[in-house]
């Protein structure tokens, strides 16, 4: 797996910061070009009081050199020694970073989740909730903690530990590939990790885990002739409820580095498997890559 153009989207927030040295490990470990861009809007409030904010009388050009000034400082700060290309934009920051990524063939769109505080923590921000939905390639959140990720321990060990979640649908022998590829690429560790329906906390007298056992066991069937399509024996990690809760716990078990998820479920408009994309990227506690 390839990829030779990443765009790093930032807001120059605590998370960007905190997201930027894993951008750079990614970066240099494929050899890839970075892109940092930041999107601008015009006549965005200065001061919010008791009355109505006060809107700055500001044209574009300003907007642009103060925009363009903040991200110089950033890349100094963060990308001193691999000089980025730095892109500032005009418009709203989920729309604009998608028709950049597509005009210019982006590879890779890696981005913090912003996730933030015990009510927020269960939503995602609703520029990675777009983007992740809209992008033309693939997508790496930063993992969804309350405290953003410092990343450095992982960008100097790399990965070492990287869980594929797979729903056995028609796109898990591409997702098997391309996390085989990574698992090579990196030198990691690759496991599969599945979910099948189970009994939730104090439940258990409404569901049959008779028919439980019924569908782990068909799961591990399907699995094994998708890894033999595949041409790989990878652990398998089975759980029993929410794609989110299994993944999480796998991921905590295994030490992952890494969970890769396929993107395409993310662009359903059935939104089933996007809300379980959404669930296993609030819930892991590493980052996430939907390929």
């Amino acid at each position: 797996m390839e990829f030779r153009h990443i765009l790093f989207p930032v807001d120059f927030s605590q998370r960007a910061t905190g997201a930027a040295p894993l951008v750079k490990a990614m970066a240099k470990r494929f050899g890839a070009k970075l892109t940092v861009l930041h999107a601008a809007e015009e006549n965005y409030p200065m001061y919010m009081g008791m009355d109505a904010p006060i809107l700055p009388e500001l044209q574009w050009p300003e907007i642009e050199a103060e925009a363009q000034k903040q991200l110089a400082d950033f890349a100094a700060a963060q990308f001193a020694d691999s000089k980025p290309d730095l892109v500032v934009v005009r418009g709203d920051a989920a729309a604009a970073t998608v028709e950049y990524a597509g005009e210019q063939n982006i590879d890779l769109i890696a981005m913090a989740t912003h996730g933030r505080g015990i009510f927020r923590a269960a939503l995602l921000g609703s520029t990675t909730a777009k983007i992740l939905h809209d992008a033309p390639c693939a997508v790496w959140t930063d993992a969804h903690t309350d405290q953003p990720q410092a990343g450095k321990a992982q960008a100097e060990h790399g990965w070492k530990s990287i869980l594929c979640a797979i729903d056995t649908g028609e796109e898990s022998v591409r997702l098997i590939r391309a996390a085989a590829e990574l698992g090579e690429q990196s030198g990691a560790v690759v496991r599969i990790v599945h979910s099948v329906p189970g009994a939730e906390a104090g439940q258990e007298r409404y569901f049959d885990l008779e028919f439980q056992r019924f569908l782990e066991d068909t799961a591990r069937q399907t699995i094994a002739k998708l890894q033999e399509e595949t041409g790989t024996s990878f652990q398998v990690c089975l759980g029993a409820g929410s794609p989110g809760k299994v993944v999480a716990a796998a991921v905590e078990h295994h030490q992952g580095d890494l969970v890769v998820i396929g993107h395409g479920h993310l662009r359903s408009l059935a939104g089933r498997f996007r809300s379980h994309a959404y669930g296993i990227i609030r819930s892991a506690a590493c980052p996430v890559l939907s390929v």
